[in-house]
């Protein structure tokens, strides 16, 4: 694909990335009805056996076709029974958003929620232990990176206090750093780490996958929750393409095949050595600018997306308008963080040196006017 160009000039929204061009020749081919032989059966396997390396684990890993929000309801409603309690971890607005998904589902929500321009510290780590000490939850929830406030949680020592203290279920999303930042899921002692494929692996939202512990897998058949998102039909689905609950998205895993080609062939430890060099490159070019990190001083910077305070003076609807006039586009905030941060997604396609410097210097133009 030849003609193939990205949706803007500059594109840096946090999601959906611009797609890579491999994906996109995925995208260019017709396929068979998944069900008509073994090759899509094999593509599964292919892939799930590479998405095992994203993901940090050796546990069993699958794919559903819907964006990253399937496999978030798909693990809960999975895992819950009415009338459990939940334990989220929260530092932002996906994390605490957990406990609100968790109340829905008829259950108790217990809440260790931080400051959103903060990350989990040894302070936090002593409320989780409380909290698990006085509401002994079946299920504990964490968000790896969380997008609107442009921050990465470290996970393992929650995850070790989650196996130390006997909590059954750690939960977590990781739909913004797999493929761009280390995932460690069977070091977190996590049974459900969620992804989704519209980030770090540039294809479109149509795609989320997660790993689930042979633990979750005993759960997951105990509740036996029936749905499009639900998790037990996926169960012995490898073994027989007809098992699979609903037609298999054969473009979308292809997409995801073509995605995790170009990473291995960059290498993945290169691949996140170029998020980190362009996350640090838009940190240092936005605060050369005058403008503020959201995240506080010692809190852990994402990898993946940088949330910036608002320049002085200007609008979140004006700001964006002006930045589009130059070809950049970048995403508003959420939540409480709504109007007051802007973010730049650094993510998959978008984790470019050179596309980079070239916002920065848009930027720099509009502040001096």
């Amino acid at each position: 694909m030849n003609s193939f160009k990205p949706y803007a000039a500059m594109p840096f929204y946090p999601g959906p990335v611009s797609v890579h061009p491999d994906v996109a020749r995925a995208l260019s081919q017709d396929y068979a009805p998944p069900r008509m032989g073994t090759e899509y059966l094999e593509l599964y396997k292919s892939v799930r056996s590479r998405l095992q390396k994203v993901l940090g684990t050796k546990e069993d890993v699958l794919m559903g076709t819907g964006e990253g929000m399937l496999v978030l309801w798909g693990a809960l409603k999975s895992l819950l029974k009415p009338g459990d309690t939940v334990l989220s971890v929260g530092t932002g607005v996906f994390g605490d958003g957990f406990a609100d998904m968790a109340e829905v589902l008829g259950c108790k929500a217990v809440r260790v929620s931080e400051p959103y321009d903060t990350t989990i510290t040894a302070a936090t780590l002593e409320k989780v232990k409380d909290a698990v000490l006085a509401h002994r939850p079946v299920l504990m929830t964490a968000v790896h990176c969380e997008t609107p406030s442009g921050t990465l949680n470290p996970l393992e020592e929650l995850g070790c206090l989650k196996k130390d203290l006997g909590v059954p279920f750690l939960v977590v999303d990781a739909v913004a750093s797999a493929g761009g930042a280390p995932v460690h899921a069977d070091l977190w002692n996590a049974d459900c780490v969620l992804g989704g494929s519209q980030k770090c692996l540039a294809c479109p939202p149509d795609m989320s996958f997660m790993s689930v512990s042979e633990a979750a897998w005993k759960r997951i058949r105990e509740v036996g929750y029936a749905g499009y998102d639900a998790i037990q039909p996926f169960d012995h689905a490898i073994e027989d393409p007809m098992r699979f609950p609903y037609t298999p998205n054969w473009w979308g895993v292809a997409a995801l095949d073509a995605s995790l080609s170009a990473l291995e062939r960059e290498g993945l430890e290169q691949v996140f050595a170029r998020h980190e060099a362009v996350a640090r490159q838009c940190r240092e070019g936005v605060k050369a600018l005058g403008l503020s990190l959201w995240p506080v001083e010692g809190a852990v910077n994402s990898p993946t997306v940088t949330a910036v305070r608002m320049p002085e003076g200007w609008q979140w609807s004006d700001w964006r308008a002006a930045l589009v006039e130059r070809g950049l586009y970048v995403g508003g905030s959420l939540g409480p963080l709504a109007g007051r941060v802007f973010r730049m997604g650094h993510m998959g396609t978008q984790a470019n040196a050179e596309a980079m410097s070239a916002a920065l210097a848009v930027m720099k133009d509009i502040l001096a006017r």
